[in-house]
């Protein structure tokens, strides 16, 4: 299917970490620019902002979950949004908010093509179940929810759709929890570590992880990424950085690798932070977040090689960006 337009849908969801200006980072990508640009890609709707302040009424720090039940509706919200828009023809970007949206925008995505396969770009796991996890943070918990195999807590009862573990693809992960380690390896999920990145190369290593997710290349492909994939040093703005990340181009090729198989239909941009960092490690970290977002979806829409989308998504802000 020809994706010839673009939704921009704003996720300024909080309820799963402990930095509210998370929320922010919607309008912060519109005051630069982010949907002109995309305009300059294909003819691009904005959908505005999910309104979170009814579940802002439910928050409570308490228990094996911080705002559980803030999270569990919100996310049941952003399925809802997600699963009612009309997504022919459309390549839909979500822009968070912090990576528990992610239970709601992949949850969202199944009621449209339950056979999805999900590439999960994250320095973590984010794979804890409540009673395991060091933190209570949701944000380090909804693949547990969402994947088959593993149960559910009851604040969570609306969930209908779950991923098949070898749908999923980790890709750039090197801070795991013990109980997170265990999980990925008891049901054989593909694992893509920062250091094999570095090492091998994302192609290789990328088509070989679609290969054995969806063997007849049918499946339509969803990208959730945490902009915590890349190294704490290139991406500042975000509240959970680290080291040892993958080589940057190497997290650039990452878009348009799954661009190229025709079947990447949606995105997800998380953890960007405005208020964290100084004012120059703010403007670069959402920088590269709109390089890569825009490249991937030009790479989508137009089916240019990499170099001329580079090229041309490069042109659209030579003056700023010179690090790729």
């Amino acid at each position: 299917m020809s994706l010839r337009k673009i939704k921009f849908l704003g996720v300024p969801f909080s309820f799963g970490q402990p930095h509210a200006g998370v929320a922010l980072s919607p309008d912060a990508c519109r005051d630069q620019d982010l949907l002109q640009d995309l305009q300059n890609i294909a003819p691009t709707i904005d959908l505005g902002n999910i309104d979170f302040s009814r579940e802002q009424n439910f928050v409570s720090h308490s228990g094996d979950i911080k705002n559980e039940m803030a999270s569990s509706l919100g996310c049941q919200k952003i399925s809802q949004a997600i699963a009612d828009e009309n997504l022919h023809e459309s390549f839909l970007l979500n822009v968070g908010g912090d990576h528990g949206m992610g239970l709601g925008s992949v949850h969202g995505i199944l009621e449209h093509s339950p056979e999805s396969v999900v590439v999960w770009a994250d320095a973590h796991g984010d794979i804890n179940p409540p009673t395991s996890s060091p933190s209570g943070n949701f944000h380090g918990m909804p693949l547990a929810f969402l994947i088959e195999g593993l149960k559910h807590h009851t604040r969570f009862s609306w969930l209908k759709n779950k991923l098949s573990p070898k749908k999923l693809i980790y890709f750039g992960p090197r801070d795991l929890d013990e109980k997170e380690q265990e999980i990925i390896s008891d049901l054989s999920i593909q694992y893509i570590s920062s250091e094999d990145i570095n090492r091998q190369g994302t192609s290789a290593l990328l088509e070989e992880a679609l290969k054995a997710a969806d063997p007849q290349g049918n499946c339509p492909i969803h990208l959730s990424f945490d902009v915590d994939v890349c190294d704490a040093d290139d991406v500042v703005a975000t509240g959970t950085r680290v080291n040892a990340g993958p080589d940057l181009k190497e997290v650039f090729k990452l878009g348009p690798e799954l661009a190229e198989t025709g079947r990447l239909r949606s995105m997800d941009i998380v953890e960007l932070n405005p208020e964290l960092g100084d004012i120059r490690e703010v403007e670069r970290s959402f920088e590269l977040a709109k390089e890569f977002a825009l490249r991937t979806i030009q790479h989508v829409i137009h089916n240019e090689s990499e170099s001329q989308s580079h090229q041309r998504i490069q042109a659209l802000y030579a003056d700023h960006l010179s690090v790729l």
